[in-house]
Protein backbone atom coordinates (compact mmCIF):
# COMPACT_ATOMS: atom_id res chain seq x y z
CA UNK A 1 0.00 0.00 0.00
CA UNK A 2 1.25 3.50 -0.77
CA UNK A 3 0.49 5.92 2.05
CA UNK A 4 0.40 9.69 1.83
CA UNK A 5 2.61 12.08 3.78
CA UNK A 6 1.64 15.46 5.18
CA UNK A 7 3.42 17.51 2.48
CA UNK A 8 1.85 15.45 -0.34
CA UNK A 9 -1.57 15.63 1.35
CA UNK A 10 -1.47 19.43 1.68
CA UNK A 11 -0.46 19.80 -1.95
CA UNK A 12 -3.30 17.58 -3.19
CA UNK A 13 -5.84 19.21 -0.87
CA UNK A 14 -4.86 22.64 -2.18
CA UNK A 15 -5.35 21.53 -5.78
CA UNK A 16 -8.78 20.08 -4.96
CA UNK A 17 -9.84 23.25 -3.15
CA UNK A 18 -9.14 25.30 -6.21
CA UNK A 19 -10.89 23.03 -8.48
CA UNK A 20 -42.95 13.96 23.22
CA UNK A 21 -46.11 11.52 23.28
CA UNK A 22 -47.77 13.79 20.79
CA UNK A 23 -46.35 16.00 18.12
CA UNK A 24 -46.18 19.77 18.38
CA UNK A 25 -46.10 20.51 14.68
CA UNK A 26 -44.89 23.88 13.46
CA UNK A 27 -46.05 25.84 10.41
CA UNK A 28 -44.13 25.55 7.18
CA UNK A 29 -42.68 29.08 7.43
CA UNK A 30 -39.12 28.54 8.79
CA UNK A 31 -39.16 31.50 11.19
CA UNK A 32 -42.50 30.44 12.66
CA UNK A 33 -41.31 26.85 12.87
CA UNK A 34 -38.40 27.91 15.07
CA UNK A 35 -40.70 30.06 17.23
CA UNK A 36 -43.23 27.28 17.77
CA UNK A 37 -40.54 24.68 18.54
CA UNK A 38 -39.13 26.75 21.42
CA UNK A 39 -42.44 27.90 22.96
CA UNK A 40 -43.15 26.59 26.48
CA UNK A 41 -45.99 24.13 26.81
CA UNK A 42 -48.99 25.30 28.88
CA UNK A 43 -49.79 23.42 32.07
CA UNK A 44 -53.30 21.92 32.13
CA UNK A 45 -54.48 21.34 35.71
CA UNK A 46 -57.43 19.13 34.76
CA UNK A 47 -57.69 16.22 32.37
CA UNK A 48 -59.18 17.19 29.02
CA UNK A 49 -59.63 15.19 25.84
CA UNK A 50 -56.58 15.51 23.59
CA UNK A 51 -57.05 17.76 20.56
CA UNK A 52 -57.39 16.07 17.20
CA UNK A 53 -53.97 15.47 15.59
CA UNK A 54 -52.84 18.26 13.31
CA UNK A 55 -51.97 17.28 9.75
CA UNK A 56 -48.33 17.18 8.80
CA UNK A 57 -47.65 20.19 6.55
CA UNK A 58 -45.77 19.87 3.31
CA UNK A 59 -47.23 16.55 2.18
CA UNK A 60 -48.79 17.89 -1.01
CA UNK A 61 -45.79 19.11 -2.96
CA UNK A 62 -45.12 19.30 -6.66
CA UNK A 63 -43.05 16.10 -6.49
CA UNK A 64 -45.20 13.17 -7.54
CA UNK A 65 -43.41 10.46 -5.57
CA UNK A 66 -44.01 7.96 -8.35
CA UNK A 67 -40.46 6.61 -8.76
CA UNK A 68 -40.20 2.99 -7.55
CA UNK A 69 -37.82 2.75 -4.63
CA UNK A 70 -34.66 0.90 -5.76
CA UNK A 71 -34.06 -2.14 -3.56
CA UNK A 72 -31.11 -4.51 -3.24
CA UNK A 73 -31.30 -7.18 -5.92
CA UNK A 74 -28.99 -9.34 -8.01
CA UNK A 75 -27.14 -6.63 -9.94
CA UNK A 76 -26.31 -2.95 -10.35
CA UNK A 77 -27.03 -0.38 -7.63
CA UNK A 78 -27.07 -1.69 -4.02
CA UNK A 79 -26.89 -5.27 -5.35
CA UNK A 80 -26.68 -7.89 -2.60
CA UNK A 81 -23.31 -9.58 -2.25
CA UNK A 82 -21.92 -12.14 0.19
CA UNK A 83 -19.67 -10.07 2.44
CA UNK A 84 -17.87 -13.24 3.49
CA UNK A 85 -16.41 -13.78 0.02
CA UNK A 86 -13.36 -11.92 -1.25
CA UNK A 87 -14.50 -8.74 -3.00
CA UNK A 88 -12.61 -6.19 -5.06
CA UNK A 89 -14.07 -2.70 -5.22
CA UNK A 90 -12.81 -0.05 -7.61
CA UNK A 91 -13.33 3.58 -6.65
CA UNK A 92 -13.97 4.99 -10.11
CA UNK A 93 -15.36 7.94 -12.05
CA UNK A 94 -15.86 5.76 -15.16
CA UNK A 95 -18.16 2.85 -14.25
CA UNK A 96 -18.82 0.12 -16.82
CA UNK A 97 -22.52 -0.39 -16.29
CA UNK A 98 -25.53 -1.27 -18.45
CA UNK A 99 -27.46 1.63 -19.92
CA UNK A 100 -30.95 2.31 -18.63
CA UNK A 101 -30.20 1.35 -15.02
CA UNK A 102 -32.29 3.00 -12.31
CA UNK A 103 -30.99 4.98 -10.68
CA UNK A 104 -28.22 5.98 -13.09
CA UNK A 105 -24.70 5.75 -11.74
CA UNK A 106 -23.49 8.89 -9.94
CA UNK A 107 -20.27 10.67 -10.93
CA UNK A 108 -18.26 8.46 -8.54
CA UNK A 109 -19.01 4.93 -7.36
CA UNK A 110 -17.58 1.72 -5.95
CA UNK A 111 -17.76 -0.82 -8.77
CA UNK A 112 -17.31 -4.58 -8.82
CA UNK A 113 -18.52 -7.70 -10.65
CA UNK A 114 -19.83 -11.02 -9.44
CA UNK A 115 -20.96 -13.98 -11.52
CA UNK A 116 -20.55 -11.90 -14.65
CA UNK A 117 -22.97 -9.26 -13.34
CA UNK A 118 -22.00 -5.64 -12.61
CA UNK A 119 -22.56 -4.00 -9.24
CA UNK A 120 -22.01 -0.50 -7.99
CA UNK A 121 -22.09 0.45 -4.30
CA UNK A 122 -23.07 -3.14 -3.46
CA UNK A 123 -24.88 -4.08 -0.24
CA UNK A 124 -22.60 -6.50 1.61
CA UNK A 125 -24.43 -9.02 3.82
CA UNK A 126 -22.22 -10.89 6.29
CA UNK A 127 -22.68 -13.07 9.36
CA UNK A 128 -21.39 -12.00 12.74
CA UNK A 129 -18.09 -13.79 13.35
CA UNK A 130 -17.23 -14.09 9.66
CA UNK A 131 -14.31 -12.28 8.01
CA UNK A 132 -14.85 -9.30 5.73
CA UNK A 133 -12.21 -9.20 2.97
CA UNK A 134 -12.46 -6.26 0.60
CA UNK A 135 -9.66 -5.02 -1.65
CA UNK A 136 -10.03 -1.38 -2.64
CA UNK A 137 -8.39 -0.15 -5.84
CA UNK A 138 -8.20 3.63 -6.18
CA UNK A 139 -8.89 4.50 -9.82
CA UNK A 140 -9.63 8.14 -9.01
CA UNK A 141 -7.37 11.13 -9.57
CA UNK A 142 -7.37 11.97 -5.85
CA UNK A 143 -6.59 10.09 -2.62
CA UNK A 144 -9.38 8.03 -1.08
CA UNK A 145 -10.02 5.15 1.29
CA UNK A 146 -12.90 3.10 2.71
CA UNK A 147 -14.31 3.97 6.11
CA UNK A 148 -16.21 1.06 7.66
CA UNK A 149 -18.46 3.26 9.78
CA UNK A 150 -19.12 1.69 13.19
CA UNK A 151 -17.25 -1.60 12.72
CA UNK A 152 -15.06 -2.76 15.60
CA UNK A 153 -11.72 -3.20 13.86
CA UNK A 154 -8.01 -2.57 14.05
CA UNK A 155 -7.45 1.12 13.32
CA UNK A 156 -5.74 0.43 9.97
CA UNK A 157 -8.50 -1.91 8.79
CA UNK A 158 -11.42 0.27 9.88
CA UNK A 159 -10.39 3.20 7.71
CA UNK A 160 -8.50 5.72 9.85
CA UNK A 161 -8.26 9.01 7.89
CA UNK A 162 -4.44 8.82 7.62
CA UNK A 163 -4.63 5.52 5.72
CA UNK A 164 -5.46 7.29 2.45
CA UNK A 165 -4.58 5.59 -0.83
CA UNK A 166 -2.90 7.56 -3.58
CA UNK A 167 -4.30 7.26 -7.12
CA UNK A 168 -3.50 3.82 -8.50
CA UNK A 169 -2.84 2.27 -5.08
CA UNK A 170 -4.77 -0.61 -3.49
CA UNK A 171 -5.30 -2.01 -0.02
CA UNK A 172 -7.06 -5.10 1.34
CA UNK A 173 -9.28 -4.63 4.38
CA UNK A 174 -9.64 -7.66 6.63
CA UNK A 175 -12.09 -7.40 9.50
CA UNK A 176 -13.47 -10.22 11.67
CA UNK A 177 -17.02 -9.09 12.46
CA UNK A 178 -17.46 -8.64 16.23
CA UNK A 179 -20.40 -6.25 15.92
CA UNK A 180 -23.97 -7.18 16.72
CA UNK A 181 -26.42 -7.36 13.84
CA UNK A 182 -27.01 -3.95 12.31
CA UNK A 183 -26.25 -1.65 9.38
CA UNK A 184 -22.71 -0.32 9.19
CA UNK A 185 -22.36 1.95 6.13
CA UNK A 186 -19.12 2.32 4.23
CA UNK A 187 -18.04 5.46 2.42
CA UNK A 188 -15.02 7.39 1.22
CA UNK A 189 -13.21 9.35 3.88
CA UNK A 190 -9.98 11.21 3.20
CA UNK A 191 -9.42 14.63 4.81
CA UNK A 192 -9.78 17.24 2.10
CA UNK A 193 -11.77 14.92 -0.17
CA UNK A 194 -14.46 13.26 2.02
CA UNK A 195 -17.29 15.68 1.32
CA UNK A 196 -16.80 15.64 -2.44
CA UNK A 197 -16.41 11.88 -2.77
CA UNK A 198 -19.37 10.94 -0.55
CA UNK A 199 -21.63 13.60 -2.11
CA UNK A 200 -20.69 12.34 -5.58
CA UNK A 201 -21.62 8.74 -4.82
CA UNK A 202 -18.95 6.78 -2.90
CA UNK A 203 -21.22 5.24 -0.26
CA UNK A 204 -22.78 1.83 0.39
CA UNK A 205 -24.14 -0.49 3.08
CA UNK A 206 -22.63 -3.38 5.04
CA UNK A 207 -25.27 -5.41 6.87
CA UNK A 208 -24.25 -7.69 9.74
CA UNK A 209 -26.60 -10.58 10.51
CA UNK A 210 -26.81 -12.85 13.57
CA UNK A 211 -29.10 -15.50 15.08
CA UNK A 212 -30.46 -13.16 17.75
CA UNK A 213 -31.82 -10.72 15.19
CA UNK A 214 -33.18 -13.49 12.95
CA UNK A 215 -35.16 -14.89 15.89
CA UNK A 216 -36.69 -11.49 16.69
CA UNK A 217 -37.64 -10.91 13.05
CA UNK A 218 -39.08 -14.43 12.69
CA UNK A 219 -41.50 -13.68 15.53
CA UNK A 220 -42.89 -10.87 13.36
CA UNK A 221 -42.71 -12.82 10.10
CA UNK A 222 -40.14 -10.39 8.70
CA UNK A 223 -37.59 -11.96 6.37
CA UNK A 224 -34.13 -10.44 6.92
CA UNK A 225 -32.58 -8.69 3.97
CA UNK A 226 -30.57 -11.20 1.96
CA UNK A 227 -32.12 -14.28 3.55
CA UNK A 228 -33.81 -15.26 0.30
CA UNK A 229 -30.71 -14.87 -1.87
CA UNK A 230 -29.64 -12.04 -4.13
CA UNK A 231 -32.71 -12.23 -6.36
CA UNK A 232 -35.35 -12.11 -3.64
CA UNK A 233 -35.96 -8.38 -3.52
CA UNK A 234 -37.67 -6.35 -6.22
CA UNK A 235 -39.30 -2.94 -6.47
CA UNK A 236 -42.76 -4.38 -7.19
CA UNK A 237 -45.12 -6.82 -5.51
CA UNK A 238 -45.10 -10.07 -7.53
CA UNK A 239 -47.78 -11.68 -5.36
CA UNK A 240 -49.88 -10.77 -2.31
CA UNK A 241 -47.58 -10.27 0.68
CA UNK A 242 -44.47 -11.28 -1.27
CA UNK A 243 -42.73 -7.90 -1.31
CA UNK A 244 -39.81 -7.05 0.93
CA UNK A 245 -40.62 -6.56 4.60
CA UNK A 246 -37.05 -5.55 5.58
CA UNK A 247 -36.27 -2.34 3.69
CA UNK A 248 -33.04 -0.31 3.88
CA UNK A 249 -33.45 3.43 3.30
CA UNK A 250 -30.18 5.20 2.49
CA UNK A 251 -30.67 8.99 2.68
CA UNK A 252 -28.40 11.43 0.86
CA UNK A 253 -28.92 15.02 -0.24
CA UNK A 254 -27.21 16.54 -3.25
CA UNK A 255 -26.92 19.69 -5.28
CA UNK A 256 -27.68 19.13 -8.95
CA UNK A 257 -26.95 21.01 -12.15
CA UNK A 258 -29.53 21.71 -14.88
CA UNK A 259 -29.14 18.18 -16.23
CA UNK A 260 -29.70 16.58 -12.83
CA UNK A 261 -26.02 15.65 -12.34
CA UNK A 262 -24.63 16.03 -8.80
CA UNK A 263 -22.23 18.96 -8.55
CA UNK A 264 -20.04 19.55 -5.51
CA UNK A 265 -18.97 23.17 -5.18
CA UNK A 266 -19.19 24.20 -1.51
CA UNK A 267 -19.01 27.87 -0.58
CA UNK A 268 -17.46 29.37 2.53
CA UNK A 269 -20.62 28.87 4.60
CA UNK A 270 -20.80 25.24 3.48
CA UNK A 271 -17.25 24.57 4.62
CA UNK A 272 -18.01 25.85 8.11
CA UNK A 273 -21.62 24.73 8.57
CA UNK A 274 -21.76 21.70 6.26
CA UNK A 275 -23.23 21.35 2.79
CA UNK A 276 -27.01 20.92 2.63
CA UNK A 277 -28.19 19.61 -0.74
CA UNK A 278 -31.16 20.88 -2.72
CA UNK A 279 -32.53 17.39 -3.44
CA UNK A 280 -32.99 14.63 -0.86
CA UNK A 281 -32.71 11.10 -2.25
CA UNK A 282 -33.63 7.71 -0.82
CA UNK A 283 -31.66 4.78 -2.26
CA UNK A 284 -30.41 7.07 -4.99
CA UNK A 285 -33.70 8.57 -6.21
CA UNK A 286 -35.90 11.52 -5.28
CA UNK A 287 -39.68 11.20 -4.96
CA UNK A 288 -39.63 7.45 -4.20
CA UNK A 289 -42.61 5.20 -3.55
CA UNK A 290 -42.76 1.72 -2.01
CA UNK A 291 -45.68 -0.62 -2.64
CA UNK A 292 -46.78 -2.25 0.62
CA UNK A 293 -49.53 -4.43 2.08
CA UNK A 294 -51.28 -4.46 5.47
CA UNK A 295 -48.55 -5.96 7.64
CA UNK A 296 -45.50 -5.02 9.75
CA UNK A 297 -42.41 -3.61 8.04
CA UNK A 298 -38.92 -2.92 9.27
CA UNK A 299 -37.55 0.28 7.74
CA UNK A 300 -33.80 0.73 8.25
CA UNK A 301 -33.02 4.44 8.27
CA UNK A 302 -29.43 5.38 7.37
CA UNK A 303 -28.50 9.06 7.24
CA UNK A 304 -25.52 9.39 4.89
CA UNK A 305 -26.02 13.06 4.08
CA UNK A 306 -22.92 15.22 4.30
CA UNK A 307 -24.41 17.44 7.01
CA UNK A 308 -28.24 17.33 6.99
CA UNK A 309 -30.11 16.35 10.15
CA UNK A 310 -33.39 14.46 9.61
CA UNK A 311 -36.45 14.74 11.87
CA UNK A 312 -38.36 11.60 10.95
CA UNK A 313 -42.05 10.95 11.48
CA UNK A 314 -44.87 8.91 9.93
CA UNK A 315 -48.11 10.37 8.54
CA UNK A 316 -51.44 8.68 7.77
CA UNK A 317 -53.40 9.41 4.57
CA UNK A 318 -55.19 12.36 6.20
CA UNK A 319 -51.88 13.82 7.35
CA UNK A 320 -52.37 12.83 10.99
CA UNK A 321 -49.21 11.66 12.78
CA UNK A 322 -48.93 7.91 13.23
CA UNK A 323 -46.83 6.27 15.98
CA UNK A 324 -44.12 3.81 15.03
CA UNK A 325 -41.70 1.66 17.02
CA UNK A 326 -37.95 1.98 17.46
CA UNK A 327 -36.33 -1.45 17.15
CA UNK A 328 -32.62 -0.66 17.00
CA UNK A 329 -29.93 2.01 16.76
CA UNK A 330 -26.33 2.24 15.47
CA UNK A 331 -25.12 -0.84 17.31
CA UNK A 332 -28.08 -3.19 16.89
CA UNK A 333 -31.40 -4.05 18.48
CA UNK A 334 -32.81 -2.63 21.69
CA UNK A 335 -33.81 -5.00 24.47
CA UNK A 336 -37.44 -3.90 24.16
CA UNK A 337 -39.26 -2.08 21.35
CA UNK A 338 -39.81 1.60 22.09
CA UNK A 339 -42.96 3.37 20.79
CA UNK A 340 -42.47 6.94 19.62
CA UNK A 341 -43.74 9.49 17.14
CA UNK A 342 -40.57 11.20 15.93
CA UNK A 343 -36.80 10.97 16.09
CA UNK A 344 -33.78 13.03 15.07
CA UNK A 345 -31.15 11.34 12.94
CA UNK A 346 -27.79 13.06 12.45
CA UNK A 347 -25.27 12.30 9.69
CA UNK A 348 -23.84 8.81 10.21
CA UNK A 349 -26.60 7.72 12.60
CA UNK A 350 -28.92 4.77 11.95
CA UNK A 351 -32.30 3.70 13.33
CA UNK A 352 -34.39 0.60 12.66
CA UNK A 353 -38.10 1.31 12.98
CA UNK A 354 -41.16 -0.94 12.79
CA UNK A 355 -44.14 0.43 10.86
CA UNK A 356 -47.47 -1.32 11.46
CA UNK A 357 -49.81 -0.98 8.47
CA UNK A 358 -52.50 -3.41 9.60
CA UNK A 359 -54.95 -0.53 10.11
CA UNK A 360 -54.41 0.73 6.57
CA UNK A 361 -56.79 0.19 3.68
CA UNK A 362 -56.03 -0.65 0.06
CA UNK A 363 -55.28 2.50 -1.95
CA UNK A 364 -54.19 4.38 1.21
CA UNK A 365 -51.05 6.47 0.93
CA UNK A 366 -48.94 6.81 4.06
CA UNK A 367 -45.75 8.86 4.12
CA UNK A 368 -42.44 8.81 5.89
CA UNK A 369 -41.89 12.51 6.52
CA UNK A 370 -39.38 15.06 7.67
CA UNK A 371 -40.99 17.14 10.42
CA UNK A 372 -40.29 20.88 10.76
CA UNK A 373 -37.54 21.88 13.21
CA UNK A 374 -34.90 24.54 13.79
CA UNK A 375 -31.63 23.32 12.17
CA UNK A 376 -29.65 25.60 14.56
CA UNK A 377 -26.80 26.30 12.14
CA UNK A 378 -25.59 29.47 13.87
CA UNK A 379 -21.98 29.45 12.65
CA UNK A 380 -22.23 30.39 8.97
CA UNK A 381 -19.14 32.38 8.00
CA UNK A 382 -20.99 35.01 5.98
CA UNK A 383 -24.65 34.83 6.95
CA UNK A 384 -24.73 33.30 10.41
CA UNK A 385 -28.16 32.06 9.35
CA UNK A 386 -30.32 29.40 10.97
CA UNK A 387 -29.74 26.82 8.28
CA UNK A 388 -29.82 26.18 4.57
CA UNK A 389 -33.24 26.53 2.91
CA UNK A 390 -35.23 23.34 3.20
CA UNK A 391 -33.30 21.54 5.93
CA UNK A 392 -35.80 22.15 8.73
CA UNK A 393 -38.92 22.34 6.57
CA UNK A 394 -41.65 19.72 6.50
CA UNK A 395 -41.30 17.40 3.53
CA UNK A 396 -42.17 13.94 2.32
CA UNK A 397 -39.35 11.39 2.34
CA UNK A 398 -41.07 8.25 1.01
CA UNK A 399 -44.60 7.36 -0.16
CA UNK A 400 -45.98 4.05 1.13
CA UNK A 401 -48.73 2.97 -1.29
CA UNK A 402 -50.99 0.28 0.19
CA UNK A 403 -51.78 -2.23 -2.56
CA UNK A 404 -53.95 -4.82 -0.86
CA UNK A 405 -55.05 -6.36 2.41
CA UNK A 406 -53.35 -9.56 3.59
CA UNK A 407 -53.73 -11.87 6.57
CA UNK A 408 -51.15 -10.87 9.16
CA UNK A 409 -51.63 -11.54 12.89
CA UNK A 410 -48.13 -11.54 14.36
CA UNK A 411 -47.97 -9.38 17.51
CA UNK A 412 -45.18 -6.96 18.32
CA UNK A 413 -42.82 -8.77 20.73
CA UNK A 414 -42.63 -7.42 24.26
CA UNK A 415 -38.92 -8.21 24.31
CA UNK A 416 -36.52 -8.37 21.37
CA UNK A 417 -33.17 -9.63 22.67
CA UNK A 418 -30.55 -9.69 25.42
CA UNK A 419 -28.56 -6.49 25.11
CA UNK A 420 -24.98 -6.72 26.41
CA UNK A 421 -24.78 -5.26 29.88
CA UNK A 422 -23.44 -1.73 30.17
CA UNK A 423 -19.73 -1.47 31.00
CA UNK A 424 -18.84 -0.40 34.55
CA UNK A 425 -18.66 3.32 35.25
CA UNK A 426 -15.12 4.46 36.01
CA UNK A 427 -14.12 6.47 39.04
CA UNK A 428 -12.86 10.01 38.74
CA UNK A 429 -13.82 13.03 36.66
CA UNK A 430 -14.89 12.70 33.02
CA UNK A 431 -12.73 13.65 30.04
CA UNK A 432 -14.11 16.96 28.78
CA UNK A 433 -14.08 17.73 25.06
CA UNK A 434 -15.59 21.05 24.02
CA UNK A 435 -16.19 22.08 20.41
CA UNK A 436 -16.15 25.77 19.58
CA UNK A 437 -15.61 28.03 16.61
CA UNK A 438 -12.39 30.00 16.31
CA UNK A 439 -9.62 30.86 13.91
CA UNK A 440 -6.53 29.04 12.70
CA UNK A 441 -4.04 31.01 10.60
CA UNK A 442 -6.62 33.81 10.32
CA UNK A 443 -9.33 31.67 8.81
CA UNK A 444 -12.51 30.34 10.49
CA UNK A 445 -12.06 26.88 11.94
CA UNK A 446 -13.31 24.51 14.61
CA UNK A 447 -11.42 24.09 17.89
CA UNK A 448 -11.29 21.30 20.49
CA UNK A 449 -10.86 22.61 24.02
CA UNK A 450 -9.73 25.91 22.53
CA UNK A 451 -7.02 24.35 20.34
CA UNK A 452 -6.99 23.17 16.71
CA UNK A 453 -7.91 19.55 16.12
CA UNK A 454 -4.74 17.49 15.58
CA UNK A 455 -4.24 14.67 13.06
CA UNK A 456 -0.74 13.33 12.47
CA UNK A 457 -0.28 12.54 8.77
CA UNK A 458 1.72 9.33 9.02
CA UNK A 459 0.81 5.68 9.36
CA UNK A 460 2.71 4.92 12.57
CA UNK A 461 0.63 3.42 15.34
CA UNK A 462 2.54 5.17 18.15
CA UNK A 463 2.08 8.92 18.46
CA UNK A 464 5.03 10.98 19.73
CA UNK A 465 4.85 12.00 23.39
CA UNK A 466 4.70 15.68 22.46
CA UNK A 467 1.83 15.23 19.97
CA UNK A 468 -1.41 16.85 21.27
CA UNK A 469 -3.65 13.78 21.35
CA UNK A 470 -6.01 12.52 24.07
CA UNK A 471 -4.35 9.43 25.54
CA UNK A 472 -6.25 6.52 27.03
CA UNK A 473 -4.15 5.31 29.97
CA UNK A 474 -5.58 1.78 30.16
CA UNK A 475 -7.87 -0.64 28.34
CA UNK A 476 -10.90 0.18 30.46
CA UNK A 477 -13.87 2.55 30.26
CA UNK A 478 -13.96 6.33 30.28
CA UNK A 479 -16.73 8.90 30.62
CA UNK A 480 -16.46 11.67 28.04
CA UNK A 481 -18.35 14.94 28.20
CA UNK A 482 -18.94 16.13 24.66
CA UNK A 483 -20.07 19.75 24.70
CA UNK A 484 -20.90 22.09 21.84
CA UNK A 485 -20.67 25.86 21.82
CA UNK A 486 -23.94 27.83 21.60
CA UNK A 487 -22.72 29.62 18.45
CA UNK A 488 -22.20 26.40 16.56
CA UNK A 489 -23.96 23.79 14.41
CA UNK A 490 -25.26 20.30 15.26
CA UNK A 491 -22.15 18.11 15.22
CA UNK A 492 -22.55 14.34 14.81
CA UNK A 493 -19.39 13.17 16.62
CA UNK A 494 -18.00 9.75 15.75
CA UNK A 495 -15.19 7.74 17.39
CA UNK A 496 -13.69 5.20 15.02
CA UNK A 497 -13.27 1.62 16.19
CA UNK A 498 -15.16 1.88 19.49
CA UNK A 499 -18.73 1.99 20.77
CA UNK A 500 -20.52 4.35 23.14
CA UNK A 501 -23.39 4.43 25.62
CA UNK A 502 -25.15 7.76 26.10
CA UNK A 503 -25.55 8.54 29.81
CA UNK A 504 -27.02 12.04 29.91
CA UNK A 505 -27.96 15.13 27.90
CA UNK A 506 -27.82 18.59 29.47
CA UNK A 507 -28.66 22.00 28.06
CA UNK A 508 -30.59 20.45 25.16
CA UNK A 509 -32.69 22.79 22.99
CA UNK A 510 -36.44 22.50 23.66
CA UNK A 511 -37.08 20.59 20.41
CA UNK A 512 -34.65 17.91 21.65
CA UNK A 513 -35.55 17.98 25.35
CA UNK A 514 -39.32 17.72 24.77
CA UNK A 515 -39.36 14.15 23.38
CA UNK A 516 -36.75 12.82 25.84
CA UNK A 517 -37.55 9.32 27.06
CA UNK A 518 -35.63 9.41 30.36
CA UNK A 519 -35.02 11.82 33.28
CA UNK A 520 -31.40 11.99 32.10
CA UNK A 521 -32.59 13.87 29.02
CA UNK A 522 -31.66 11.00 26.71
CA UNK A 523 -33.58 10.71 23.47
CA UNK A 524 -35.05 7.54 22.00
CA UNK A 525 -32.03 6.94 19.75
CA UNK A 526 -29.72 7.24 22.81
CA UNK A 527 -31.20 4.10 24.37
CA UNK A 528 -29.13 1.66 22.32
CA UNK A 529 -25.46 1.08 21.60
CA UNK A 530 -24.01 3.98 19.61
CA UNK A 531 -20.98 4.93 17.55
CA UNK A 532 -22.16 8.41 16.48
CA UNK A 533 -23.69 11.00 18.82
CA UNK A 534 -25.52 14.14 17.69
CA UNK A 535 -24.54 17.09 19.91
CA UNK A 536 -26.67 20.21 19.41
CA UNK A 537 -25.45 23.80 19.92
CA UNK A 538 -25.27 24.62 23.63
CA UNK A 539 -25.69 20.96 24.60
CA UNK A 540 -23.50 18.64 26.69
CA UNK A 541 -23.72 14.87 26.17
CA UNK A 542 -22.06 12.46 28.60
CA UNK A 543 -21.08 9.15 27.01
CA UNK A 544 -19.41 5.99 28.29
CA UNK A 545 -16.63 4.81 25.95
CA UNK A 546 -15.58 1.17 26.14
CA UNK A 547 -11.89 0.48 25.37
CA UNK A 548 -11.76 -2.96 27.03
CA UNK A 549 -12.04 -5.10 23.90
CA UNK A 550 -9.63 -3.18 21.67
CA UNK A 551 -7.23 -5.19 19.47
CA UNK A 552 -4.00 -6.02 21.34
CA UNK A 553 -1.74 -3.79 19.23
CA UNK A 554 -1.45 -0.04 19.77
CA UNK A 555 -4.50 1.71 18.35
CA UNK A 556 -5.04 5.17 16.86
CA UNK A 557 -8.70 6.05 17.09
CA UNK A 558 -10.06 9.11 15.31
CA UNK A 559 -12.64 11.41 16.86
CA UNK A 560 -14.25 13.55 14.17
CA UNK A 561 -17.37 15.39 13.13
CA UNK A 562 -19.42 13.41 10.64
CA UNK A 563 -20.30 16.75 9.04
CA UNK A 564 -17.95 15.98 6.18
CA UNK A 565 -17.07 19.55 5.22
CA UNK A 566 -15.96 20.11 8.83
CA UNK A 567 -13.89 16.93 8.71
CA UNK A 568 -12.28 18.11 5.47
CA UNK A 569 -11.53 21.43 7.15
CA UNK A 570 -9.49 19.64 9.82
CA UNK A 571 -12.08 18.67 12.45
CA UNK A 572 -10.51 15.29 13.22
CA UNK A 573 -8.52 14.37 16.32
CA UNK A 574 -6.16 11.44 16.87
CA UNK A 575 -6.79 9.47 20.08
CA UNK A 576 -3.99 7.25 21.40
CA UNK A 577 -4.95 3.83 22.78
CA UNK A 578 -1.63 2.19 23.78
Amino acid sequence: MRSIGRRRFLKLAGITALAGATWTLAPTVPALAAQDATAPRPVTPVAVPPPPPRPVPGLHSATSFDTPLPLPGDRSFMGLMDGGSRIELSATSDPRLPTGDMPPAPPLCFQTEHGGRPYWNPTLVIQRGASLRVRLVNRLEAPTLLRWHGLLADWRMGGHPVMMLLPGASFEYRVTLRNRAGIYPYHAIAPGFSGRQTHQGLVGLCIVDDEEERAALAAMDIEPLGAGGTGAFRATLPAPGNGPSDVPLLFQDRRLDRDGVPVYAPGLDDRISGLIGDVLTVNGVAGAKLDVVTRMYRLRLVNMCNARVLHVGLARPDGAPQPFTLMGTDGGMLERPLPLQRLFLGPGERADILVDLRAANPADEWHLVNLPFDPMRRAGAASGGAGAPGEGEAARLLRLRVMQRVDYAQPLPVRLCDVPSAPPLPQGPPRRLHVSRGEVLRRPSWLLNGQPFALRHDTNADLPDDFPAPRVPARTTEVWELSNDAASIPHALHLSGFQLRVLERRGSPPQVAAPAVAPSGCSATDTGIKDTVLVWPGETVRVLVDFRDAPPETQRAALYSRVLECLDDGMVQDVSVP
